[in-house]
């Protein structure tokens, strides 16, 4: 593992700073994984968790067992190299999930997850590989975790007023990637997130309210955690969303997931 490690920085010396610091942020994902002290929590079927001593007592006493393995499939890191984010898969015996994560970095300090939502584990879930996707360039602008909540806030808007396939749409990147529900494969670019959407009841109203947000310093990443419903359905969810400003200037999330919650 030392060696694997080593390996990858030294090939990692001559390139852009933005991308070495994806290539290291691969890496942590792969070699260990440590929660902000601060940390969100989305455990499937469980409320949101904040808190790394909070996380630890959830894991503790679950009743589905944390994944043995996970592999990363990508990452991306804000332009001043302080806010990323990566997803992928996990693993126990022949059953497998979904994650997504958002990673902070102080400082010289090391990785940490801020927040973090897998899906549940399931059989016959086939990964789909996203090394044919590029980064977009990085657009910098305020770091103003209000401006974010809004955003998210006006993504619930749209949902409640067009319906969630229109929301979805209109708040997409090119890029962007659904987790999607336990066995099914992760649902890759705008189009295809459109098409996900086209069978949603019409008299399923999804709504979703943002109840933390964090932004990088160079304004041109972000996260928001939340908790959602479909009330005529009594459905319960919670959900992880990272955004990424565009070059004109709004924001759009380029990474969703989520997972059940119980009823308030």
């Amino acid at each position: 593992m030392r060696q694997i490690c080593l390996i990858v920085l030294l090939a990692a010396v001559g390139l852009p700073d933005r991308e070495r610091d994806r290539a290291a942020l691969l890496e942590t994902d792969r070699a260990h994984r440590a929660f902000a002290d601060d940390a969100m929590y989305l455990h499937p079927g469980a409320r949101l968790v904040q808190g790394s001593s909070a996380i630890r007592r959830l894991l503790d006493a679950a009743s589905e067992p944390e994944p043995a393995t996970w592999t990363p499939e990508y990452a991306d890191v804000s332009d001043d190299g302080t806010l990323g984010y990566t997803y992928g898969w996990t693993q126990l015996g022949d059953q497998r999930g979904k994650y997504l994560a958002c990673w902070r970095k102080r400082g010289n300090g090391p990785w940490r997850i801020s927040a973090y939502a897998r899906t549940k584990l399931a059989t016959d879930t086939t990964p789909r590989s996203s090394a044919d996707l590029a980064a977009a360039p990085a657009v910098r602008g305020p770091a103003d975790s209000r401006e974010l909540k809004s955003a998210d806030s006006a993504f619930a808007a749209t949902s409640v007023a067009r319906g969630a396939q229109a929301a979805f749409v209109a708040f997409a990147a090119l890029e962007a990637v659904l987790l999607g529900p336990p066995g099914a494969p992760m649902t890759h670019g705008r189009d295809a997130i459109g098409a996900a959407f086209a069978g949603f009841p019409a008299d399923a109203v999804l709504d979703w309210t943002p109840v933390s947000a964090e932004v990088a310093g160079s304004g041109d990443l972000g996260c928001t955690v939340g908790e959602a419903s479909v009330l005529a359905r009594q459905s319960y969810s919670k959900y992880l969303t990272v955004w990424k400003r565009q070059a004109d200037g709004p924001w759009k999330f380029v990474a969703d997931g989520g997972n059940a919650r119980p009823a308030p």
